[in-house]
This record gives C-alpha cells, structure tokens and sequence, in this order.
C-alpha cells in the first residue's frame, strides 16, 4: 500500500474496528487529509504506520482492547448510520412505537410491566420523603431501587423475567417526575407516560425521541449493565449501574448543556459561532466520538421538530449547525437535538436527560439478556503496576 488510505483500509492495517478509526480521529490521534465524496475520510499511510509503530513492517502485534472481544448483535453503528438489529432508525422513528422498538432489541421477551397501585404508592411515598432538591436522575435511581424492592423475583435471571423487570424499572422512573401518571390505556405506555409530566399534547414527539435514544452499543453505562449482569447481580443492580455511569455531563447529562448553550445560540448565532470557532473542542451539542459525517438521531428528530420551531430560531440553529460542520468538521449531535426538543415542547430543563434514560433502559435491558449467554465474570481488566516498588529487605 502506499498513498491515501480509506477509513476500512486504516482499521485493516491496524487491525482495528472502524468504530476505533473513528475514536482516533475524535482524539487527534489520526488527522483525515481530506474527504471525498461517497468514499469519505482519506489518510496518509505514513500516519497510519506511525500509529502502527511498526515502520512499513504491517500490523501492529498488541493484544486487543477488552471492548474488542465483546460480540453483539444488537446495535450497528457506522460513521452516519444506526441500526437496530439490522433496521434503519430513519424506518422506526415515527413508524413504529417505543415499545415495538424494545421488542425488537430483547426479543419480545417479558410483558408490560407496567407497575401495580400499591407499586405506585410506595414509589410516591419514598419520593414525597426525599430532599426537594433531588436531581431527576437521582429520583431515577430511587425509583429502580423501588422496583427491586418490591419484586419478589428480582434474584429470577430467566430471559422473561429479566426483560419484564426492565420494563417495570422504566415506568417506575417516568412516575419519579412531577405530576405524571399511567397513561389511561389498557396498554399504557411510556411515551404516554413521560408526556403527562413533561407535553401533554406531543406524545408522539416524545415516543419519536425514545425510539432514537432506544440503545447505542457499548456506549459506557451499556458496557456498566453488562459488568454487573456478568458478575450475577440483578438486573435491577444492573440498571443502578448503567445509571450511574450515565449521569455524566459526558453522557446523558449532556443534553443540560446542550440546552443552556441553545439559548445563547438562538439569541445571537454570530456571537456563540465566534466563541466556538476561537476554541480548541466543540461546543455542547456538536462533535462526537462515532459520528463523523451525522448523527442520524439528531437528523431525524431535527426533520421531526422543524415544523414546530419557530423560523428565526431554526435559521439560527440551521446557520451555526453549517458553520460549525464546515469549518470544524463538528456534526450536531443528539445532545443538541433534544435540547431542541425541549425548547420548542416548552419542558423543563432536565427533561432530556429524564427521556433519554427512560429510553436506553430497553438497550440496556437487551445487552442484559444478551450477556446472559456469555461466560460469568468475564470482564477482568489486567492492571499494569505503576507505582514504586520497594527493594526485597526494606521495611
């Protein structure tokens, strides 16, 4: 090989997955010399063996990653695509309901689980007894250790009690938010659900945006779910760890500062575009570590939200999106997106944060039953010392 190499053939030098390409380039670890259409990024072999630390000799010889021996068959992503088991977001999204779209990633294991009264009022009284102040994600958590506490099979590791129990978690957290309530249906659901507290009469926006945020691969809180599930904990301990590797302002408490920074970047796009461009990192809302030419998640909720948007902040949202992807390389992210939603919806500020955990709970609960049939306690990450070490014979 010698020249340019395409994104395939840099994972296929380095013995990589793409999806580390891509990691790479977020980091700087690689720099992309230019991009050609319907072929995308192109690099110079000489990095790429540099990188290789192996001269013009080939493949690098280190062991994988761990997160390299972890097979699924749940999640595809590419640098501007996302799939469920084989099917397009863009053809779920709008079409098909949340809860189709959690059949399709577990399997269509389990019921409803929608929770019994007396479920509903223990989850009130331990909520009425916490600090007025508790933030969303923490009610979350509550609410969890509710489900499991009063599930007499919560130790029960069979496929349809574990995918039933996910369910029952995931409508437990959606009744931690103020004033919401089952849906009146025989069948209630959780977009109906969350749109009682959060937009009553946009439902279907918020069943829209579960169905996006339904399961990322291994993003970090899924690769939390699947530790704790291989180490035999239950499943509700399970989602207590995906929770709290997501309550992060780099995961799903991202989308509060996405929601901040809209509100300078609909007031004055020129001002917030000087900012960003004078900075070394994307702003809240654009780049991310996967996507490098779209989140396809942002693009279909974006198509979803313009008709509700008002025009002069749509042309400032459309005006720093253009920007930013062509001068930076910065794509606009779900993060953004759905800070977008809750501004042109009128929720609360906390409100993506409370839709997108609410929906990965299905992800979370497919990987679950996914690393069911995988050896116990696989994920044993080998620690390389580092620190001092003392002389044989010294005290």
């Amino acid at each position: 090989m010698d020249g340019e190499l395409t994104t395939e053939q840099v994972a296929d030098y380095l013995g990589v997955q793409i999806q580390t390409v891509y990691a790479y380039v977020s980091r700087g670890v690689l720099t992309p010399v230019r991009k050609e259409p319907g072929t995308g990024s192109l690099f110079r072999l000489e990095d790429v063996q540099e990188r290789a630390g192996g001269g013009r000799g080939g493949r690098r010889t280190s062991r994988p990653a761990t997160s390299d021996d972890v097979r699924t068959a749940i999640t595809e992503i590419t640098s501007g695509s996302l799939a469920y088991r084989g099917v397009d977001i863009r053809a779920l999204a709008g079409s098909a309901s949340y809860e189709q779209v959690r059949d399709l990633l577990t399997g269509g294991q389990g019921t409803s689980g929608a929770p019994t009264q007396a479920e509903q009022q223990a989850l009130a009284a331990l909520m009425a007894a916490l600090p007025e102040q508790t933030a969303q994600l923490d009610r979350f958590k509550h609410a969890v250790l509710v489900g499991a506490t009063t599930d007499p099979g919560r130790q029960d590791r069979r496929a349809t009690a574990l995918a039933r129990a996910g369910r029952r978690a995931a409508y437990l957290m959606a009744l931690t938010l103020p004033d919401a309530s089952l849906a009146p249906a025989a069948q209630p659901t959780l977009a109906g659900t969350l749109a009682t507290a959060l937009a009553p009469e946009r439902a279907e926006l918020i069943d829209a945006a579960l169905v996006l945020l339904a399961d990322h691969d291994l993003a970090v809180s899924t690769t939390a779910v699947r530790v704790a599930i291989s180490s035999g904990a239950d499943v509700y301990s399970a989602l207590l760890a995906g929770l709290a590797a997501a309550d992060s302002p780099h995961h799903i408490a991202a989308s509060l500062q996405a929601n901040d920074w809209l509100a300078t970047a609909v007031r004055d796009p020129h001002e917030v575009l000087d900012v960003a461009l004078a900075a070394e990192r994307p702003p809240p809302g654009f780049g991310h570590l996967v996507y490098t030419e779209q989140d396809p998640r942002a693009q279909v909720l974006l198509d979803l939200l313009e008709p509700r948007c008002a025009p002069a902040e749509w042309a400032a949202v459309m005006t720093v999106e253009q920007e930013l992807l062509e001068r930076r390389g910065w794509v606009l992210n779900v993060d953004l997106a759905m800070a977008l939603l809750v501004r042109a919806l009128g929720m609360p500020r906390d409100a993506g944060p409370a839709i997108f955990a609410c929906a990965r709970t299905a992800g979370w609960t497919a990987h679950a039953l996914e690393e069911l049939a995988e050896p116990a306690m696989r994920f044993r990450l080998r620690g390389v010392y580092s620190g001092r070490r003392r002389p044989v014979g010294e005290s």
